[in-house]
């Protein structure tokens, strides 16, 4: 199907400056020089624009947004931590209203790896003292006498009736988040309730980011499995800068793709950061934006059709297998597979590839 880049660029330019502001005001000389110097090869700058991301002033205007409804627990619950985590602290999101996730924790109890896991790490012979130190705190710590699913559904429930007070439009519905809408700055702001997790790692490290949490499902009435948001966030950040930028900018690209497309794509923020992580930075460090197009088209048809590198992938953090098992995955990703072949086919068309084959 023929693309209308023109419309398409439209829609990229209102999510990444929805306030409409002049972009001589926003954009880096250098990016609005080349946009200029392509005005008639659409294609590219879709591309381009689709790669370059949010401009900043509408990122932190989402901050501002989270540092409020974070103010306002605080001011009560001062004793909770609270993190942000998602696309917006590393950078991969794709509109400038975007949600953003303020997670609070609960830093009376916790949960971890098993005793026998860390028993063995200490017996290491490269850890220091205030490593082992770590490590047996938490082998000798009292268990917690308390009721942590019940503390967890109290400090949610404390939260919604507060957030209802403060906000006029707070939804309570959803099982993992309270969604509060703010108009000033108009952002929405999704409250998560959770707890910490420790691994080995994380003990023997002592880095912040390679904490786990376990996020309250109220509807269960149970904490989920252990994830590792900030470790994530830190691994995407690690790899972007090894690659000079690019990890960030073909993750915006695919999600640009799936939602422009005119047919609903159920493949998630996190499986694209995954597949896009999981490329060799060999491959794409120094392309330039439309030879990333290429790399990505190999890279998804390589996965469409090799069943033993498409079980191999796995998240970011390396807890779970994207595709192993999920045949529905596979369906999904040869959906944004046929949008990419699209692009790259008219970079072909249009003759702006030669580069590609020699």
């Amino acid at each position: 199907m023929e693309r209308n880049y023109e419309q398409l660029i439209q829609r990229v330019k209102q999510r990444s400056n929805p306030g409409a502001i002049d972009e001589s005001v926003l954009l880096e000389k250098s990016f609005s020089a080349e946009l200029r110097s392509l005005y008639d090869k659409k294609v590219l700058v879709y591309i381009k624009r689709a790669m370059q991301g949010v401009e900043p002033v509408y990122t932190s205007n989402t901050y501002a947004a989270g540092d409020k409804v974070k103010a306002q627990l605080k001011n009560v619950y001062p004793k909770l931590d609270y993190e942000y985590q998602g696309s917006v602290p590393s950078n991969t999101h794709i509109r400038g209203y975007s949600d953003i996730d303020l997670v609070q924790i609960s830093g009376n109890f916790y949960s971890h790896e098993s005793t026998t896991s860390f028993s063995n790490a200490i017996q290491r012979t490269d850890l220091g003292y205030s490593q082992k130190i770590r490590l047996n705190e938490v082998i000798n710590a009292m268990p917690y006498s308390g009721d942590a699913n019940e503390d967890l559904r109290r400090i949610r429930y404390n939260a919604e009736e507060l957030l209802a007070k403060v906000y006029k439009e707070v939804n309570k519905a959803k099982a993992k988040s309270i969604e509060v809408n703010l108009t000033s700055p108009r952002r929405m702001v999704d409250v998560v309730t959770a707890s910490w997790y420790k691994s080995v790692e994380a003990g023997v490290s002592d880095n912040e980011y390679q904490k786990g949490i376990q996020i309250y499902d109220k509807k269960k009435n149970q904490r989920l499995k252990v994830d590792f948001p900030f470790l994530k966030i830190h691994l995407l950040n690690t790899k972007d800068s090894q690659v000079n930028g690019r990890l960030k900018k073909i993750v915006r690209f695919l999600k640009t793709l799936k939602a422009d497309s005119e047919i609903d794509i159920d493949f998630s923020s996190f499986d694209i950061s995954s597949i896009c992580y999981n490329i060799e930075k060999i491959k794409y460090y120094d392309k330039s934006y439309d030879q990333l197009v290429h790399v990505l088209f190999e890279e998804l048809s390589k996965i469409a059709v090799d069943s033993v590198y498409r079980d191999s992938i796995q998240s970011i953090d390396k807890s779970e297998h994207i595709f192993r098992n999920k045949p529905e995955k596979i369906a999904q990703l040869k959906l944004l597979l046929d949008e990419l072949e699209v692009i790259r086919e008219d970079l072909f068309k249009d003759n702006l590839v030669k580069k590609f084959l020699s």
